[in-house]
């Protein structure tokens, strides 16, 4: 079907990458109707003290950043994040220490609540007068041949293009597999995690510092809480589920609150003095899991029943300790208008050329992510891991533009996750070669630093 003729456009989800994609095609003039599940999130939003299905908090980078700005929602967001500098370290005595993200000012990640997201785009997406959101639409069956969706409620619907935006446990996705259209792995991952939230003080305002991500690694197991703009800081405590002989802490073990709070007392006891109902949040907000989903195909060709396309994480579901779930969610959407402004003319062809160009970043970043968790839950407290991060700042004040952090290519700039993949395993191999031996960055010899960057790394691209 050629996109200049589409005037059925069908998308199921109405969370963040489903509606961002339908403002994105109304600002070129195509309509579209958006089939969401769930309740509108706007009539019934989720407090910041209740445990929902997913993390509370996002994070947003640069990627997600450019997608808001190209969808005209930059201040309207704006008005709805808090910024965040860096990592605030907690060790087990309560004391912190401030990792700063970079050596720019600007690079900072911009906390949100989910349902507020979500929310904006929901209004903005209204606001065109060019998509029609319908809620309480649950798919249970797509019938490829015939494109027809049909919901749980017993209605069917035609559809001419059909894009599955509806998340991890994507129903798209799971038609296409059972109808043998698709292959898919999926790996869940042995660790839980549960939602605890930190309320305001007394006057309204933070608990905690509201201008960094605060990170408690203990090792096997780790919490990570993101401040919100109404004084609460959300946090998820990520954990084993079973323990064993190595890690007697896991979810299953903690079955009391005298195991829950001897748990948090030892672990992490500045977070559990801020949480007066911790009791409660124990035994009231289950333990989600995480997981990552591959697929090795994204598109439906015209004739086997599509146009049809998976994007975000129901093309590509990752786990959520590098923060790009949301950001590489909304790269999918600006990445497909690129290729339509670029001269695709039928939803075929955008299609194939969007799983073509994006694949590869889709794998780098699930990797990346896994590997975050690692650094995240352990790496950050050593020694070590402080002075590979002050040789990498040193490094790149000496070479601007020539090397530049894996994490900051990541979450600060938008060239390719498989190219920041790719650097990054080139810059990780030039800070082992001159740190093998040494104790503090005097040591390193930074006239043989210049020549191996010179030597093994190109230009950034700039976006």
């Amino acid at each position: 079907m050629k996109i200049a003729d589409t005037h059925n456009f069908s998308l199921i989800g109405g969370g963040m990458s489903g509606t961002l994609l339908a403002i994105l095609l109304a600002r070129r003039g195509i309509h579209s109707e958006i089939w969401e599940g769930g309740a509108d999130p706007r009539r019934n939003p989720t407090p910041a003290t209740t445990a929902a299905p997913r993390p509370a908090m996002l994070a947003l980078g640069e990627r997600g950043r450019h997608a808001l700005r190209a969808a005209g929602l930059e201040d309207a967001v704006g008005r709805l994040v808090t910024p965040m500098r860096g990592r605030m370290i907690h060790d087990r005595r309560g004391q912190t220490t401030l990792q700063p993200y970079g050596i720019h000012a600007w690079e900072a990640l911009y906390s949100i609540r989910r349902d507020r997201l979500i929310g904006c785009l929901l209004d903005a997406a209204e606001a065109t007068g060019k998509i029609r959101i319908e809620f309480g639409r649950r798919l249970r069956s797509v019938d490829f041949t015939a494109r027809t969706l049909r919901f749980e409620s017993g209605e069917e619907r035609n559809y001419a293009v059909l894009v599955g935006a509806d998340g991890p446990r994507s129903s798209v996705r799971r038609a296409l597999q059972e109808a043998g259209l698709l292959e898919v792995s999926e790996s869940l991952l042995d660790v839980g995690w549960k939602g605890l939230s930190v309320p305001p003080a007394g006057n309204g305002g933070p608990r905690l510092d509201n201008r960094a991500l605060h990170v408690w690694p203990r090792g096997g197991y780790m919490m990570i809480a993101m401040p919100d703009t109404d004084g609460h800081t959300p946090a998820m405590l990520f954990l084993p589920v079973e323990g064993d002989p190595r890690m007697p802490w896991g979810f299953a073990e903690l079955d009391s609150w005298t195991r829950q709070q001897a748990f948090m007392a030892f672990n992490f006891p500045d977070a559990g003095e801020l949480i007066p109902d911790l009791e409660q949040q124990f035994r009231d907000h289950p333990v989600g899991r995480m997981g990552t989903v591959r697929c090795d195909r994204w598109h439906l060709a015209t004739d086997r029943g599509g146009p049809a396309l998976l994007i975000g994480d129901a093309a590509h579901c990752i786990v959520p300790f590098h923060g790009q779930g949301v950001n590489a969610a909304f790269e999918d959407c600006t990445a497909l208008m690129d290729i339509i402004d670029g001269g695709a003319a039928d939803w075929d062809t955008a299609f194939e050329r969007l799983h073509a160009a994006r694949r590869a970043d889709a794998e780098a970043i699930a990797d990346m992510a896994l590997d975050a968790y690692r650094v995240m839950r352990d790496a950050v407290r050593h020694r070590d891991f402080m002075l590979r991060k002050a040789l990498e700042r040193e490094l790149e004040r000496r070479h601007p533009g020539l090397f530049v952090p894996r994490y900051s290519l990541v979450m600060f700039h938008r060239i390719p996750y498989a190219e920041a993949h790719r650097r990054g395993r080139l810059q990780a191999d030039i800070l082992d070669d001159l740190l093998h031996g040494k104790q503090q960055l005097a040591e390193v010899d930074l006239q043989r630093a210049a020549r191996l960057v010179n030597e093994r790394l190109s230009p950034v691209p700039t976006a």
